[in-house]
């Protein structure tokens, strides 16, 4: 029985180990092109989550989704098929494309900003430093009393 297992998992071996180390035949290579729609279609997804008009919202995620498997296997490879696969018009795409670019070019920035030292969230303050609520108001009482 033990000679049948080494049997079968070298049998095997040769089978599976030309496609495992066949690097050249690797699926999730993709195009910056194809990295680029991906990426807006995740951020079309996740905006859809937020969006108040139901219609609006299912086509930004139908439309998010198709975007993140754009040149895969079975996914859309032209513009053509994102209209056939997606049900929106050549228009309506552009609009939500860009409108992905915007948000996508807007968090880039935020995140340039904050790595810049644009956004002060280190917290070297100390808050405490002001006066508080109470001592404000004994001394608004003073001034009000003529002292």
């Amino acid at each position: 029985m033990k000679k049948l297992m080494e049997e079968f998992e070298s049998a095997l071996d040769k089978i599976v180990n030309p496609v495992l180390l066949d690097e050249v035949a690797d699926n999730f290579d993709m195009t910056p092109q194809q990295r680029k729609l991906a990426n807006l279609g995740r951020v079309l997804m996740d905006l859809a989550v937020t969006t108040k008009d139901d219609a609006l919202s299912n086509m930004m995620a139908k439309l998010g989704n198709e975007l993140t498997n754009y040149g895969a296997t079975f996914g859309p490879k032209s513009l053509d098929e994102l209209v056939k696969k997606t049900g929106a018009s050549r228009g309506i795409i552009q609009k939500l494309l860009q409108h992905a670019q915007a948000i996508s070019d807007h968090k880039a920035s935020l995140a340039t900003d904050h790595e810049d030292g644009g956004l002060d969230d280190t917290d070297d303050d100390n808050e405490f430093d002001n006066d508080d609520d109470a001592a404000t108001a004994r001394d608004a009482e003073r001034f009000a009393k003529g002292m």
